[in-house]
């Protein structure tokens, strides 16, 4: 009898009473901080690199002191290798990224039927990826310029045996990469 009338109450005082949480000062920031067109290509093009199969593990970053984009990946499979290896490591990684990104290979240039690469398209409003007028060809070929390759090899033994971390890179057009250690 006294049952009913008494989980009623319960209920409605728990509800009365629950606690009401509300997002912080940072949480507050960031919900009303859009990202910029730059921030959501970095995500895009990362995500696809990503998703293409060999490729996995790249990253996408902007390089302030530099203003460049940059691609990048990392070898390491537990094992050491020969520099002449981790140098055809290097090269097979920038030419992948060049083909995915359009670029011919023999000459270093954008494949002859595209007016850019496809890593800018990532880096465009989604209505803007067809739009073609000049203004908007001479910005995704400024774009083009901005993208650069960097791929690290680590554990490389050399003809001395001296252990070191080789890191090549290259811009996203051209032919060659340069290699430092």
């Amino acid at each position: 009898m006294f049952k009913k009338p008494f989980l009623t109450a319960l209920t409605i005082l728990s509800i009365s009473t629950s606690v009401h949480a509300e997002p912080d000062e940072d949480i507050r920031r960031l919900m009303n901080d859009a990202p910029t067109m730059l921030d959501f290509g970095i995500f895009r093009l990362e995500r696809f690199l990503n998703t293409s199969g060999e490729t996995s593990y790249s990253r996408v970053t902007y390089d302030w002191g530099s203003n460049r984009i940059i691609v990048s990946n990392r070898f390491f499979d537990g094992h050491t290798i020969r520099e002449a290896e981790a140098t055809q490591k290097c090269r097979v990684w920038i030419n992948a990224m060049r083909e995915i990104a359009g670029i011919e290979l023999a000459t270093g240039e954008l494949q002859s039927w595209k007016s850019s690469s496809e890593f800018t398209r990532f880096f465009l409003h989604i209505g803007d990826v067809e739009q073609e007028h000049a203004d908007h060809d001479a910005d995704e070929k400024a774009l083009d310029t901005r993208f650069y390759l960097s791929y690290i090899v680590a554990d490389v033994v050399n003809a001395a045996n001296e252990n070191f971390s080789l890191t090549c890179e290259a811009p996203l057009f051209g032919t060659g990469f340069s290699v430092s250690y």
